[in-house]
């Protein structure tokens, strides 16, 4: 169906440029907001006003701007909006208290041991009002909670679970309405997102994806999935579960870790069946940072590990590369830093030397910038990006509210 726009939505979208360009650009002036957005003078000094008015934004210093008296400044403010974001998978619960900026104000993280949904449900509800009690928070500033599961998932179109992943890897959380069930104990819109492609949202909000509209994000997490954006937009795919890397067969041969007749990809990044493979060895493993310790030694088993990582990550690269063309391959996610760097230089190297001659141009591999909160830096990010962003669909005609 082909669905026009008409001056309100104008308006909205105008709404976010205007933002966007103080987000991005500031400490800018309202003359040089015109002059990057193509808005005229007019425009831009009443959309301003609205955003002072709710204090999105705030003045900063004078500038001089050729002749004249100098112009007033305008930047982010970051106390202006808040938001919460959950990252949760089997072992932990990760909750973050985000400002608009991005800067992370409170963090509570606890390890876990595969939680029901009862359970799930009422640690999720006390650690968002321990974000929000701990920091005085005023709840009007707060704009919504982002929560990001493991995929894939099915998620329905007033935003609840239906199924959030295999009940074979995720037992007893087949059909649980995460979002209905959160949004019962909260006045603000709960945004549900898989972790991959919330970790994407955060690096193209606030991270190195600031300014690259064509990027995959790789996540090391519970196994292996990816975010994909393209020409700034969430590519989410039919069902929302584009980017599920994690389940493409290993065709050669099984992974060190493959416990399945049919051998798949996230299988070898599956981190809990890692802790328990590197323990019968005599390592002492049990959570993320576990592993640098094993890399910075050069422990055998981990860099056995590593090295058939590596191998398995080639052709997966190259199909990413050939099939979606990214500007930028990001990888991030749980794994530590320090490990993810050595990927991104090695997989470098090695994608040299398995690309065809003719192929003369190519993505760049870089470590994304949120480090191992990826996920939940990611979802607190959900509600910014769906309020704030200028997204081609806010020009859409649509039943219900318009935003800003």
């Amino acid at each position: 169906m082909l669905i026009g726009t008409n001056l309100t939505y104008t308006k909205a979208y105008n709404y976010r440029i205007v933002f966007e360009t103080i987000r991005l650009f500031g400490p800018i002036s309202r003359a040089a907001v015109a002059r990057r957005s193509n808005l005229t003078a007019q425009t831009v000094s009443n959309i301003v006003k609205r955003l002072l008015d709710t204090e999105l934004i705030r003045e900063g210093d004078k500038q001089q701007e050729g002749r004249g008296a100098p112009s007033m400044t305008l930047k982010v403010n970051a106390a202006g909006a808040y938001s919460i974001g959950l990252d949760f998978n089997r072992d932990h619960l990760t909750g973050v208290l985000v400002d608009l900026t991005g800067n992370v104000k409170h963090r509570i993280y606890y390890e876990l041991t595969s939680p029901t949904p009862d359970e799930s449900i009422k640690l999720m509800t006390s650690t968002i009002q321990q974000l929000k009690t701990d920091q005085n928070l005023d709840e009007e500033k707060l704009r919504g909670i982002g929560i990001s599961f493991p995929g894939p998932m099915n998620i329905s179109k007033n935003n609840n679970v239906s199924n959030t992943v295999n009940p074979k890897e995720f037992p007893n959380w087949e059909n649980i309405p995460v979002v209905a069930l959160l949004s019962e104990h909260t006045n603000v819109p709960v945004y549900l997102e898989n972790n991959a492609s919330a970790a994407a949202v955060g690096e193209r909000w606030y991270g190195a994806g600031r300014q690259v509209s064509s990027f995959m994000y790789v996540f090391f997490g519970a196994g292996l999935g990816s975010g994909i954006f393209m020409n700034g937009r969430l590519c989410d795919g039919h069902t929302g579960n584009a980017g599920e890397i994690g389940y493409l067969p290993l065709s050669d041969k099984k992974s060190l870790l493959s416990t399945s007749s049919t051998p798949y990809v996230g299988e070898h990044f599956h981190l809990t069946r890692l802790y328990e493979w590197l323990n019968k060895s005599g390592a002492d493993v049990s959570q993320p940072g576990d592993l640098l310790d094993l890399y910075q030694g050069k422990n055998p088993e981990f860099m056995e590990w590593t090295d058939q990582a590596k191998e398995i990550l080639v052709p997966v690269f190259l199909s990413i590369e050939y099939l979606i063309d990214p500007e930028v391959i990001f990888l991030g996610g749980r794994l530590p830093m320090e490990i993810i760097e050595d990927f991104t230089t090695d997989l470098t190297e090695r994608l040299k030397n398995e690309r065809i001659n003719e192929k003369s141009t190519y993505p760049i591999l870089k470590c994304a910038t949120a480090g191992s909160d990826a996920a939940a830096l990611g979802a607190a990010t959900l509600p910014m990006f769906d309020l704030f962003a200028p997204q081609a669909q806010v020009l859409i005609k649509r039943n219900g509210k318009v935003g800003n």
